[in-house]
C-alpha cells in the first residue's frame, strides 16, 4: 500500500506545482490589476529612460497602477498607463518620474488632482507631466563645479604659493599681533582714564555735599550781610553823590562813576537775593537738599555705568558637528556678549549643509499639447545663516528668543553640574513650507576640558526625512549629529594673540 501511496503523493505534490507556476505566469503577464477594476490613460514624456513595463505607478507611497505599454510618438515617449479607477483621476491630474535609487531605477507618482475637476474618462491624456532630468543632465552638472572648482584652486594657488604667498601670510599675521597688542593698551589707558575722570567727579560732589550740609543757617546769613552791605553802600554812594553835585569841579567824571557802580550794586543785589529766594542752579544748590541729592545720585549713576562697561565679558563659541544621514558637517561661530551673569547677547554664523528650501508653483496658460499646466519647483539654497538671540537666565534655566538660523526662533538651555552638562533646545523655522512642522534640534554638550566640549544630539525631530530625487540627498527632516567644539573668553584671546609665535 505504501508503494502505491507514495508516487500517488509526488505525482500530486508536481501537478499543484505545475499549476501554481501557470496561474503565477498567467497573473505575471496580465499583471497585478484586473482589467474590470482599472482603467488607462495616456501620458507623453520627454524622457522615459528606466521605466518600462510593468513599472510601478504609486500615489502617496501605494501602488494604483502600473504601465502597461510605451511607444514612441514623434520625439516623445507615450506611456499607456492603467490605474485603478477607485482612486478617482480627474481632469487636472499630474504625473511626474522620480528616482527610485541611485542605480537608474524609476518609477511615477501620480497626483490624482483637485476635487473641483472633472473625472478622467478612460483613454485620457494627462497634461500635467513633469519630468525629472536624467543622469547625464547630472554628470554635466558635475563637470561644470568641478571646473569651477578648478579654476578657484589655480587662482588660490597663484595668490598663495611662492614666497610672495608667504610673505603675505607673514605679514597679515604679524599686523594681527600688533592689532592685538595696541587694542590691548588702548582699553588699559582708556580704563584708567575713565576711573581718573569718575574719582574727580565723585570727590568734587563730595566736597560741595560736604560743604552745603549742615550749613543752610550759615549760608543764609552770609547772604543776608551781602545785601545790608549792599544797601549800605548804596546809601553811602547816595550821600556821595549829593556831596558832589555841590561842588562843580570834576562834577561830570564823579557822576559817570557813581552812576557805574550804582549799577555794579543793583546787580549785586539782585543776584543775592536770587541766590537767597533758591533760583538759578546756585541757589538750588545752595537752598534745596533734593537738588543736591539727586546731582550725587548722577554722579554715582555715571560711575556704575563705567564700571558696567569695564565689567563686560566677551565669549567666542567654535563647533562643528557631523550629520550622519546627510553625509555632511555643519559648522558654527557664535560671540557672546555678556553684560552680567544673568544675561547675554548672542551673534552668529551657521554653515548649515541643509541649506533653506522653498516651494514655488509655475502655470502655464494656456498649456502646450504636451506641455504640464502646472509644475511644482523646489528650490534649495545654500547661504550662511545667522543667530541674533537675547537670553536670560533664572537658576539653571536660560531662555532665549531672537533670531535662530535667519529666522525667528526660541531656545531653552539647561545646566547641570556647574556648566559641565548643558541640554539645549531651539525651535525656529516655523513659516517654511516646506516643512510639515517646525524645526525642533535637541543638542546635549559636555565639557571635557576647560575649553573643549562634546557636542551631540537630533536635528528636525518631528519632520521625517526628504531626499533630492536627482541625487538621493537629504533636503530636510530628521537627522542625527556628534561633534564637538571650543569656546574660549576675550582673556583667553589676548592671551593666546600675544603667545602666538611669527615668523620674522
Amino acid at each position: 500500500m505504501k508503494k502505491v501511496l507514495t508516487p500517488f503523493r509526488v505525482g500530486l505534490f508536481v501537478l499543484v506545482s505545475v499549476a501554481c507556476l501557470v496561474a503565477f505566469m498567467l497573473i505575471l503577464h496580465r499583471g497585478t490589476f484586473s482589467r474590470g477594476e482599472t482603467m488607462t490613460v495616456v501620458a507623453y514624456f520627454r524622457d522615459a529612460s528606466g521605466i518600462g513595463k510593468r513599472s510601478r505607478v504609486q500615489t502617496a507611497g501605494i501602488p494604483v497602477g502600473e504601465i502597461e505599454d510605451i511607444t514612441l510618438v514623434g520625439d516623445k515617449a507615450r506611456l499607456t498607463i492603467r490605474v485603478r479607477k477607485d482612486l478617482g483621476l480627474h481632469t487636472d491630474a499630474s504625473i511626474f518620474k522620480r528616482s527610485e535609487s541611485f542605480l537608474g531605477d524609476f518609477l511615477l507618482d501620480l497626483q490624482p488632482g483637485s476635487a473641483g475637476a472633472p473625472l478622467m474618462p478612460d483613454g485620457g491624456v494627462i497634461r500635467n507631466v513633469i519630468d525629472a532630468q536624467g543622469i547625464q543632465t547630472l554628470f554635466e552638472s558635475l563637470a561644470v563645479i568641478t571646473g569651477d572648482i578648478q579654476a578657484v584652486t589655480h587662482s588660490l594657488r597663484e595668490v598663495l604659493g611662492g614666497d610672495a604667498g608667504e610673505a603675505s601670510l607673514q605679514t597679515i599675521l604679524r599686523n594681527l599681533t600688533q592689532l592685538s597688542s595696541e587694542v590691548e593698551e588702548t582699553a588699559r589707558n582708556s580704563q584708567a582714564n575713565i576711573t581718573a575722570i569718575l574719582e574727580n567727579v565723585r570727590a568734587v560732589s563730595g566736597d560741595v555735599r560736604a560743604s552745603t550740609q549742615g550749613q543752610e543757617t550759615n549760608v543764609r546769613e552770609i547772604v543776608e550781610n551781602i545785601r545790608v552791605i549792599s544797601e549800605d553802600l548804596r546809601r553811602v554812594m547816595g550821600e556821595v553823590k549829593g556831596a558832589v553835585q555841590t561842588n562843580q569841579t570834576g562834577k561830570g567824571e564823579v557822576l559817570s562813576t557813581l552812576q557805574k557802580l550804582d549799577k555794579t550794586l543793583d546787580n549785586l543785589a539782585q543776584v543775592t537775593q536770587d541766590i537767597r529766594d533758591g533760583k538759578g542752579p546756585v541757589g538750588k544748590l545752595l537752598e534745596d537738599e533734593q537738588t543736591g541729592r539727586s546731582m550725587n545720585e548722577a554722579v554715582q549713576g555715571i560711575s556704575e555705568y563705567a564700571n558696567r562697561l569695564t565689567s563686560l565679558k566677551t565669549e567666542v563659541t567654535l563647533s562643528s558637528v557631523y550629520l550622519f544621514n546627510s553625509g555632511s558637517s555643519r559648522n558654527e561661530v557664535d560671540v557672546r556678549i555678556i553684560p552680567s551673569p544673568d544675561k547675554y547677547y548672542l551673534l552668529g554664523l551657521v554653515d548649515d549643509p541643509l541649506g533653506d528650501t522653498s516651494i514655488s508653483y509655475v502655470t502655464a496658460n494656456p498649456p502646450g499639447l504636451y506641455q504640464p499646466a502646472v509644475q511644482k519647483i523646489t528650490t534649495t539654497s545654500y547661504n550662511l545663516k545667522f543667530n541674533a538671540e537675547f537670553a536670560k537666565r533664572y537658576y539653571f534655566a536660560t531662555f532665549r528668543f531672537g533670531i535662530i538660523e535667519s529666522t525667528g526662533g526660541v531656545g531653552l538651555d539647561l545646566s547641570f553640574f556647574n556648566e559641565i552638562f548643558v541640554l539645549k533646545t531651539d525651535v525656529f523655522n516655523f513659516g517654511n513650507q516646506a516643512l510639515r512642522y517646525p524645526r525642533l534640534r535637541v543638542t546635549a554638550n559636555i565639557t571635557l576640558f576647560e575649553h573643549l566640549f562634546l557636542s551631540g544630539g537630533v536635528d528636525d525631530v518631528f519632520n521625517s526625512p526628504v531626499h533630492s530625487t536627482l541625487d538621493n540627498r537629504l533636503i530636510s527632516g530628521r537627522d542625527y549629529f556628534l561633534g564637538g567644539g571650543i569656546h574660549f573668553t576675550d582673556d583667553d584671546l589676548k592671551a593666546i594673540l600675544t603667545i602666538t609665535p611669527v615668523k620674522p
